[in-house]
């Protein structure tokens, strides 16, 4: 069983962790797709802990872009 300072200790690990640089993306030309992986920009300045749910948004409006396509 974990200690509640291990699990402190977890959490300050976690929110430590970070990206190095991350390569530019290259517009689509799509404004919808563009806008969707601009998020991704977000993820140097936040704590690995939060990448999930600006990985689930981008998911998100990459789905709805790709199936809203009329083609």
């Amino acid at each position: 069983m974990t200690n509640t300072f291990d699990q402190a200790e977890n959490r300050n690990e976690q929110s430590e962790l970070s990206l190095g640089a991350l390569k530019p993306i290259i517009p689509s030309g799509d404004a919808r797709v563009d806008g969707a992986t601009e998020r991704l920009n977000e993820l140097t300045n936040l704590p690995a802990i939060e990448h999930v749910s600006v990985f689930e948004d981008v998911h998100r409006r990459l789905h709805d872009a790709l199936t809203d396509n009329p083609e």
